[in-house]
């Protein structure tokens, strides 16, 4: 009876939660500083280490039970303290390590799956932590053992391994499975595609202090050494690539105040609110009989996130639950006669600075931008994810996305788990088959979307042009080339519909399969023959396939917009790809826009391609009203993140692929957007048609891009910050007889210009005075156009 009326009660809980809120109008931004100035770019490295003298250890099982916690311990005398010490650490799946009784890594290892047979290591300072005399070395080790998930290549085999110089893993350490964490064969499971289960703990059945230097551990059996790094099954070991993850420490919830101290009579559901959504592990401090069950839940645990449970011993204790999972609503279920002492949370995420910016004074658009930004966050960790709930799985057609997104908002940390990313996905290519995998790593079979590895082609010279890697473009080519010769062109100058794993076009309605399956097509073709101009290939071969298709894709054409026999009426999506393909001219851009404007059928993946489309044929206004209509309830909404779909019941809630906004945003209302790869050319194109003042700062490779634009009935003002070793193509606003000063001096007056060594004028255009900025370093620019 308990057992239903907690469920109930959860239950109740759930979709209270679920249908409440939204209420009036409240704007969300986050609290952060942006970087004096920007990181250094980095390449992964991808070679993997093969000089290990450590063995991987467990206990004296063969390490194939799932969901196992394993004790490790290891004590050494050192006789002088080095001043550095690198420590070589890899676990499948989870390990978080301590020294002296000091925590050092908290959710330690990367998912395994740089190739399907293959693992990640970490390599950590411990020389901090380490003092002459006896020094204990403690590992806690989580082996998920799940073979079937969406984001995990699981070994088969549980194992840890420890290298720091002289320190390695062996047999002369000791084992204890952690018998507290319990294997429930209902309560533990998770979701089919994660392969995390939930945390269930009975601390009853605690082992002791073993972190603490003095614990005995006599009794403990001497692990079992299963092979040295590099061998079966864990395979060879890769660098992990990416930071290590940022802890930001326990916190108290915005309510914690209002609980501390309590003991309720009967079994009570409490609400505990963060500022935001966040990837947190959950603590509690309380006074308890023996036996008493705490359940934490948050609202995605409905819709398969994991979720922790906690049986108390006697006395004051304190628990945080290990396995992360994320919200901003956290729920506890606390039963009668548990007094509470204390609620917090730890949040952890991705090791990367929040680092662009975009505001003006809609705050609507400024509250899209910040939860685009938000979202982002949310969804990086060992790896991108389509969401941090249900899946926390790579698929591509989000990572591209998140990638565009990471250019205008994030440090160049970011960029490394992209790199990460491909590096994967080439890793997991069948040279019997070349096809480039959707989902990886996947402990499931090959699984590919074809129209979203079309777009992931597209987003490899996107993250060229943005960073300027020529060497990132050298490892894709021929992937990209291999992948896009699997198509068939029919004798309709069509390509044969590629079905892959799953037969998907968009979550939206109404999908003009051809017509979008196509044009997709065609603009992976103009990037991979970008990509051949740059590498110095022959792209002949591409460009006979890209004039097959233009002229395939002409017969689709008609009055009303682009359209197959699979649809009646044109699809926003279809003709949007059509546009920044490059296959509509800019005749049928009118009849597009029309489109555009009346059709909705995309969901807010594909939303973001309409945008593109709509600024592409300088449809900025109208780009505007969609976005503001389209997104109004996640805007007006007090989630802090972007939903999956329209409506926040049908999907998560924090969705990766819809925050292109941000990117719309900062590229084309701001209008900062590199025209040479790397940044060595970018454009400043302001579009404001109404009195407004935007501010913009993008971290570019060469360093922050910043701008303020102001817009009167009279004048238009633009303040930039324009990095070094660039070359910037500055659009300012003009009508004709005004007067342009730049820096407080004129420089150009009734039709006369005034050059200088680094400023010259391009012309006129659109309502634009073009000038080109030659900066050999640091420039700021002060530039106004004021009637005489």
């Amino acid at each position: 009876m308990n057992r239903v009326i907690s469920f109930f009660m959860a239950v109740v809980a759930f979709f209270s939660a679920l249908f409440g809120g939204g209420g009036s109008q409240s704007y969300f931004k986050n609290e952060y500083t942006i970087p004096e100035s920007t990181s250094e770019y980095k390449q992964l490295d991808t070679t993997p280490k093969e000089d290990w003298n450590a063995e991987y250890i467990w206990d004296n099982s063969d390490g194939s039970e799932e969901n196992v916690w394993m004790c490790l311990r290891k004590t050494v005398e050192i006789t002088q303290a080095p001043e550095t010490l690198t420590a070589y650490i890899s676990a499948d799946s989870k390990y978080w390590l301590y020294i002296n009784g000091e925590a050092v890594v908290f959710d330690g290892g990367v998912k395994r799956g740089p190739t399907a047979e293959d693992s990640y290591y970490d390599e950590v300072e411990i020389a901090p932590y380490l003092k002459n005399g006896k020094n204990v070395i403690c590992a806690l080790v989580w082996y998920w053992g799940k073979d079937k998930n969406f984001s995990y290549t699981d070994s088969g085999k549980a194992g840890f391994i420890f290298e720091a110089s002289s320190i390695i893993s062996d047999q002369s350490w000791k084992a204890c499975r952690n018998t507290a964490y319990l294997n429930k064969k209902f309560a533990s499971k998770s979701n089919f595609r994660l392969p995390e289960s939930n945390i269930y703990y009975d601390a009853t059945k605690e082992l002791g202090d073993w972190l603490s230097p003095d614990f005995d551990d006599s009794l403990w059996e001497n692990a079992t050494a299963n092979g040295k790094g590099g061998c079966a099954p864990w395979g060879k070991l890769y660098p992990r690539g990416i930071p290590m993850l940022k802890d930001y420490g326990l916190k108290d919830y915005l309510n914690s105040d209002s609980y501390k101290g309590q003991t309720f009579k009967s079994k009570k559901l409490i609400t505990l609110e963060m500022p935001y959504n966040a990837q947190c592990t959950p603590y509690i401090k309380i006074e308890a009989p023996s036996g008493k069950k705490i359940r934490i839940f948050t609202k995605n645990t409905w819709l398969g996130a994991v979720s922790d449970i906690y049986i108390t011993k006697d006395g004051e204790q304190e628990f945080e639950a290990l396995g992360w999972f994320n919200g901003q609503h956290i729920t506890y279920e606390i039963p009668s006669g548990v007094k509470i002492l204390e609620l917090k949370y730890r949040e952890t995420g991705y090791d990367t600075a929040f680092s662009g910016l975009f505001e003006c004074k809609d705050e609507k658009l400024n509250t899209l931008w910040q939860k685009s930004l938000r979202t982002l966050y949310i969804t990086m960790r060992d790896n991108f994810m389509d969401c941090p709930d249900r899946e926390r799985a790579q698929w591509w057609g989000d990572v591209t996305s998140e990638m565009a997104m990471s250019m205008y908002a994030l440090d160049a940390n970011s960029y490394l788990l992209y790199q990460k990313g491909v590096a994967s996905m080439l890793g997991h290519i069948d040279p019997n088959t070349n096809v480039l995998q959707t989902v990886v790593p996947i402990g499931e079979e090959l699984y590919e979307l074809p129209v979203q590895q079309l777009a992931g082609i597209c987003g490899f010279r996107t993250y060229y042009l943005y960073t300027g890697d020529r060497d990132f473009l050298n490892g894709v080519y021929d992937a990209s080339v291999n992948y896009i010769n699997l198509w068939t062109i029919d004798e309709n100058h069509l390509v044969q519909h590629r079905e892959g794993s799953w037969d998907w076009m968009d979550w939206g309605k109404h999908a003009d399969t051809t017509a979008i399956e196509n044009a997709w097509y065609y603009y992976a073709l103009s990037a991979i023959k970008n990509m051949a101009q740059v590498l110095g290939k022959d792209s002949a071969e591409i460009e006979t396939k890209m004039n097959e298709i233009k002229a395939g894709y002409a017969s689709l054409w008609t009055e009303n917009g682009y359209k197959s026999e699979e649809v009646k009426t044109p699809d926003d999506r279809a003709n949007a790809l059509a546009v920044i393909s490059g296959l509509a001219e800019e005749d049928k851009y009118e009849t597009i826009t029309a489109v555009l404007e009346s059709t909705e059928n995309s969901s807010p993946y594909m939303e973001y391609y309409v945008l593109e489309a709509l600024c592409q044929m300088g449809k900025y206004d109208t780009a505007k009203s969609r976005m503001l209509k389209r997104y109004e309830k996640m805007i007006s909404d007090s989630d802090t993140t972007l939903w999956e779909k329209w409506s926040k019941h049908t999907g998560t809630r924090n969705h990766a692929w819809s925050g292109g906004p941000l990117v719309i945003m900062s590229k084309y209302f701001a209008g900062i957007r590199p025209t040479q790869a790397g940044y060595t050319q970018f454009v400043i194109k302001p579009q404001i048609s109404a009195p407004d003042t935007v501010k913009c700062t993008v971290p570019s490779v060469k360093g922050y891009i910043k701008v303020t634009e102001t817009k009167t009935d009279s004048s238009f003002t633009l303040d930039a910050s324009v990095p070094g070793e660039t070359e910037a193509i500055i659009y300012l606003p003009y009508s004709d007889g005004q007067t342009v000063k730049l820096n407080d001096s004129v420089i150009y007056e009734n039709g006369s210009f005034a050059e200088t060594d680094n400023i010259k004028l391009v012309g006129a255009e659109d309502g634009f005075i073009v000038f080109s900025v030659s900066a050999t370093q640091s420039t700021q620019l002060h530039f106004e156009a004021v009637n005489q």
